[in-house]
Parts: structure tokens; C-alpha cells; sequence
């Protein structure tokens, strides 16, 4: 059965949701829904039950005009344990796809589809199965690189490649300091600068101020997140953003500024960012976007730099299914298939700012 949560079960959310299988995620956490709304999403808090199992969930839907109404379930739901998939989980999942549709079609008769994404790794299960359809793009990075924080400090440190650690206390020894900041509008401004330097070099999009700033303050207000900057003689160099979510953190965003490159201040940043969200209580590691396995090689990919940087931490790639279609209306459906590409373009037109 699925459900609505009631108010008690909203005001535990994040509780609820890191004691799913999957041990919950950042973007199915209450303080990330309610940044959603800002762009214009609307959340949804559900609990999927059956015997033996409950799992919590955050739908977040949005309005598509006259197409009607689309709904999202960002890295949920949260039914697999540690990426992998086992005959219950498998049976939970088909009845929750099963479930799904009639749910939302009885409370929205707009609805087109739900996308979900769960964190469940590429190879494991056909989805198809459970009358998913791959999406035209996906809407989180497929690929990522987790570092174990269970281990001391000084084996973590010890697990990285040689160079990595070289860096890291290269930037020591040359001067660099790191501090926590506060993420107000001062905080924002030069992080935003931060990244728009970066994207000057590197060519990747990038949002608007106003979305950054969103999110930033409210997982920093949350407790939930930190704004840590290398400085050398008292000048920035670089900045990172990372993020905790029970027993997971996340480098969320960064950015440098192309002066004393040489130092190597983004190496001891992610080793400051780590060191912070072990003391938080997370035991992963988790570095965000590089290439899918097939392209690890690949130097002409716009995410090779990232890898070649991330890979001193780690060299193991964790890939992901990605983003699934699920259709609430089988005719909307077939017309949202036709018109998806058109509207997005559309929407990012008028409005200055991506659909999702």
C-alpha cells in the first residue's frame, strides 16, 4: 500500500528516511524538498508498506502546462541496500511500480509520469521489467567515486595515491590555511564567484545565482551542510561545499580561482571536507560526477579533469541505472514522449531557468 505520511511522520522525515534499506539520501531529505519548492516544485511525502517493509519517500511534482502534471522521486525510492538489488527488494520494487500509478492518477488526474532514480547499481536489474522506460536524459550524475570513511584518519589518508597525499601536504607546507565560513549572502557571493571562475576554464553550465543560494542556505541552516575556503596569505584560492545526510556526506559544489595553482589548495580542501564530515558521523564519501565506466579513457569528455582529479582518492567508479520513466497515463504518456525536448527548450526560454 501506498500513502500519504502523516504529521508526525513529516515532522520525523529525515529520521524516517535514513532508516530506509538504502540508508536514505540527501535529495529525499525534508530541508532538500523544501529548497524545491522555490523552483517551483510542489513536495510530496510517502510511505510505501507491506509486510515486513516500510520505506519513506519524497515525490516532488511540477506542473508542465497544458501537458499536464510531472512528478519526481530524486535518488528514491530508497528499496535497494548498498547499490545492489536481492529477491525482496526486487519484489518490493515491482509492487511499489505497480502501486505507483494508481496512486498518483487517483489524486491527479494531470499526471503524466513519475521519474524515479534509485540508487541501484547499473547491471543489476533490468527495469524494464517493472514497466520503466530509460529517460532521454538523466537528471543526477550516473557516475561517482565514494571514499570509505569508516577507517582512521590516517588510513583513509594512507589509501589515497601518492600523489594525492603529496598535494595535500605540499598545500600544508607551503601555507595554505582552510576555514569554515558562514553561508549568509557574503558566503554565497564568493562561492558563486568561485564557481563562475571555474566555468570560465572548464566550459560546463551553470546555474543561476538565485538557485545556489537556494540550497546552500537552507542545508546550511539545516545543519547539514559546510562552506570551507583555502586561503593563502589571507587571499581565497579555492572553496567547497559538501554536505551530510545521516551516515553519507556529499562534495556537492567547488570552484578556484586560477591564481597559485601551484599550491594545490583543491587537494587538501577535499581532505578537509572528508575529515569534517567524519567528525559529522558519515562513513562515505561521496565526490559527485565523473564519467561513466565506458569513458573513463575518453580525454576528449568534459568530466576527464574531474576524474583524473577524483581518482587519487579513489580509483573505483560506482555507476549507476540513472533516471526511469514511470507513466501514470498511458496517453499523456505518448504525447509527453513526442513533446518533452520542445517544452524543455521552451520552459529554459522563457523562464531563464531549467524545467527540473
Amino acid at each position: 500500500m501506498i500513502r500519504f505520511a502523516n504529521d508526525a511522520e513529516v515532522k520525523d522525515w529525515d529520521s524516517l528516511i535514513a532508516g530506509n534499506p538504502d540508508g536514505g539520501h540527501i535529495y529525499q531529505s525534508y530541508a532538500w524538498s523544501q529548497f524545491k519548492k522555490t523552483n517551483g516544485w510542489e513536495p510530496l511525502y510517502c510511505v510505501y508498506e507491506e509486510p515486513g517493509v516500510v520505506v519513506y519517500f519524497t515525490l516532488i511534482r511540477k506542473s508542465a502546462g497544458l501537458l499536464g502534471t510531472v512528478y519526481y522521486c530524486s535518488k528514491g525510492p530508497g528499496i535497494f541496500s548498498n547499490f545492489h538489488s536481492s529477491h525482496d527488494s526486487q519484489a518490493h520494487f515491482a509492487e511499489l511500480c505497480t502501486q505507483l500509478p494508481h496512486f498518483i492518477g487517483h489524486h491527479d488526474k494531470r499526471a503524466i509520469l513519475v521519474k524515479l532514480e534509485p540508487e541501484l547499481e547499473d547491471g543489476q536489474l533490468d527495469l524494464s521489467r517493472f514497466g520503466l522506460i530509460k529517460s532521454k536524459a538523466d537528471l543526477q550524475f550516473k557516475a561517482t567515486i565514494f571514499v570509505d570513511l569508516n577507517p582512521s584518519e590516517e588510513e583513509i589518508l594512507a589509501g589515497f595515491k601518492q600523489k594525492t597525499r603529496y598535494n595535500i601536504r605540499l598545500a600544508e607546507r607551503k601555507g595554505v590555511k582552510t576555514e569554515s565560513r558562514p553561508m549568509d549572502k557574503e558566503g554565497v557571493d564568493l562561492m558563486f564567484s568561485l564557481m563562475s571562475a571555474t566555468q570560465e576554464r572548464a566550459g560546463f553550465f551553470l546555474r543561476k545565482k538565485d538557485y545556489f543560494a537556494g540550497y546552500w542556505m537552507e542545508l546550511y541552516q539545516a545543519g547539514m551542510a559546510e562552506f570551507l575556503v583555502a586561503t593563502y596569505n589571507d587571499e581565497v584560492l579555492a572553496g567547497v561545499f559538501a554536505t551530510t545526510f545521516a551516515t553519507k556526506s556529499y562534495y556537492k559544489d567547488g570552484g578556484s580561482f586560477p591564481i597559485h595553482r601551484n599550491l594545490m589548495a583543491p587537494y587538501l580542501l577535499q581532505w578537509r571536507a572528508m575529515q569534517w564530515a567524519k567528525k559529522k558521523g558519515a562513513t562515505s564519501y561521496d565526490m559527485v560526477a565523473v564519467p561513466p565506466k565506458s569513458q573513463l579513457d575518453n580525454p576528449e569528455h568534459h568530466q576527464y579533469g574531474l576524474y583524473q582529479f577524483k581518482r587519487g582518492f579513489n580509483e573505483e567508479v560506482t555507476e549507476f541505472v540513472g533516471c526511469y520513466d514511470l507513466p501514470i497515463d498511458s496517453r499523456k504518456f505518448r504525447i509527453w514522449q513526442r513533446q518533452e525536448s520542445y517544452y524543455l527548450r521552451l520552459y529554459a526560454k522563457m523562464t531563464k531557468n531549467l524545467f527540473w
